[in-house]
């Protein structure tokens, strides 16, 4: 019996010494067939250059990824999905497809890029819109899509859209765009104000409130760096970057009631921009990544007020665009690079010492590029786009498993 016992304990002891030094790991998964870098593409013919920012998670967990080939006279963009309980890629449909179905895809057009989150609304559907391609005769404008996760059908919202917007910013009668000329580089919304999306236009940076229901847009910001990425909060509120192009920045929240505009912190570089916003396990406290200081500033929402607090990750690397907080709400992860090296980091959500704690510069070798996913979890691991601004397929999605 005390044989047994002390084999028990040792067995437990080994166990638990093997928990603790548990260590974060990463894999890559292709758009292939069986998921890994030699199989069948899924899209065969299909240049995969790109993701930034297009990746988006349906309440089942299923993770939905906007593709761009990049291509400023044929531009289109490649929908797929990727299953919580598989580590492979599914191929849904491409937006090309979709909005000539729609009636919507005139000659010559090229909307090449999607730089919008894709973002699940109350009534169920994922929201997102492109960017088109700025060669003449391609430049047509920005369209608004939804995909349905329950039956994966993607449809063109812009196509019997009322209204559209002119570069001025002003609203004329529909012309199967949002935004006429322009792309949308950012879209944000909260699935308690139903009905409503705000949108980031490119060039003008024009922050524009969307009504679903009756199509009206309304300009209520403006942000010179144009920002992907924006918060917009239970009340409707909207928290964004904002100023004067050319001059320092203001972290900017506009009150969606009062109809106005004012600063929760100012003196931010000119040439510094978002490069995610997080919620964490606290609804009125956001996380806010400045991408180029690489500084993590919370922010309460219900006071208004920048907290004390915070981190600054990846010092001398590029731009930080990337941000994961954990589930439990008590970390926040990054993805940094240099263009030669790619590196994952850790901090305390409350503030404190950020750490290195993943070298995955060998796995992603010349894919040192990890931008886009807003806070996309499956279990303990959080997923990001990797890829280069040089190559066809050498797109992949990184998984980082954390505990």
């Amino acid at each position: 019996m005390r044989y047994l016992l002390c084999l028990t304990l040792a067995m437990f002891a080994i166990a638990a010494a093997g928990a603790a030094r548990a260590e974060p790991s990463a894999s890559l998964i292709f758009f292939t067939e069986d998921g890994l870098q030699d199989g069948a593409p899924l899209l065969p013919g299909f240049p995969l250059n790109s993701i930034w920012s297009g990746m988006g998670q349906a309440a089942d967990g299923t993770i939905y990824v906007a593709v761009s080939n990049h291509d400023e006279v044929a531009g289109n963009v490649a929908i797929f999905a990727l299953d919580p309980s598989a580590d492979r890629m599914r191929f849904i449909n491409d937006l090309k497809s979709v909005s000539k179905a729609a009636g919507n895809w005139r000659e010559g057009e090229s909307q090449y890029k999607v730089h919008t989150f894709l973002q699940q609304h109350a009534d169920g559907l994922l929201y997102f819109a492109t960017m088109p391609s700025s060669e003449p005769g391609g430049d047509r404008g920005a369209h608004l899509y939804t995909l349905d996760p329950e039956t994966e059908t993607i449809s063109d919202i812009s196509a019997p859209a009322k209204y559209s917007i002119t570069r001025q910013g002003n609203v004329v009668a529909g012309s199967g765009v949002a935004f006429l000329g322009q792309g949308i580089k950012g879209m944000g919304l909260n699935p308690s104000e139903p009905d409503v999306l705000y949108l980031m236009s490119y060039e003008n940076g024009f922050l524009m409130r969307h009504d679903l229901r009756t199509g009206e847009f309304r300009q209520i910001g403006r942000s010179p760096r144009v920002s992907y990425v924006f918060h917009v909060d239970i009340a409707g509120d909207v928290y964004y970057l904002g100023g004067e192009p050319g001059k320092p920045q203001s972290f900017l929240r506009y009150d969606a009631e009062a109809g106005t505009t004012e600063a929760i912190f100012a003196g931010v570089d000119a040439d510094d921009e978002v490069g995610m916003i997080a919620a964490t396990s606290n609804p009125e406290i956001i996380l806010v990544l400045l991408a180029g200081s690489k500084k993590v500033i919370p922010v309460h929402t219900g006071t208004e007020r920048m907290l004390r607090g915070g981190a600054s990750c990846g010092k001398n690397w590029w731009r930080l665009f990337n941000m994961a907080v954990s589930p439990d709400g008590k970390q926040v992860y990054f993805v940094s690079n240099n263009n030669d090296h790619s590196l994952i980091w850790r901090a305390p959500v409350g503030g404190g010492k950020c750490q290195m704690i993943l070298d995955v510069n060998e796995l992603l070798g010349p894919r040192n590029l990890a931008f886009g996913g807003q806070n996309i979890w499956i279990s303990n691991s959080f997923f990001t786009p990797v890829w280069t601004h040089n190559g066809k397929t050498d797109l992949a999605i990184l998984k980082v498993t954390v505990e």
